[in-house]
């Protein structure tokens, strides 16, 4: 026998049953009230309470599995910010030393001639060089890579 953590999946498979229960408690504890409004049992009270109690415990369930939920999309999405980091850095690790010191003056905001004067080369090598960076990052122009690397 398993103790501990309930198996979330179930919980959220049975999630969607929650809200006709927890509707049908109230109901039959407003019916009870109704009915029994003039001379109230002992025993209408207890199974009123108890129906109050139960609706208080399923709408306590289901807060506990949205919060769940929103847990493992935290954790998905931070995995694949993860991922997303490590495949851009070894992508990064592809480019060749001239072509990273060339996408460092790209990202200072250098202009093609700057670039060209400091790094002492044709404007062609250059496009080259840029060329190359865009394919080895996966973008197709100066906005996609730098948004790619922030």
């Amino acid at each position: 026998m398993r103790i501990g953590k309930p198996n979330t999946d179930a919980l959220i498979r049975l999630q969607k049953f929650l809200i006709p229960i927890s509707g049908g408690l109230s109901v039959s504890a407003v019916y009870i009230i109704w009915v029994d409004f003039e001379q109230i049992l002992p025993q209408s009270v207890s199974m009123l309470f108890g129906f109050v109690l139960l609706t208080f415990l399923l709408s306590y369930a289901w807060t506990w599995i949205e919060y769940t939920k929103v847990q493992r999309l935290k954790e998905a999405i931070s995995e694949r910010e993860s991922q997303k980091k490590s495949s851009q850095q070894h992508k990064l690790n592809q480019l060749s030393f001239k072509e990273r010191d060339v996408l460092n003056h790209i990202l200072a905001g250098k202009s093609h001639k700057e670039i060209c004067a400091q790094l002492f080369i044709e404007n062609s090598t250059l496009k080259s060089h840029i060329n190359h960076i865009y394919k080895k990052l996966g973008v197709r122009s100066k906005k996609e890579l730098i948004l790619a690397l922030k």
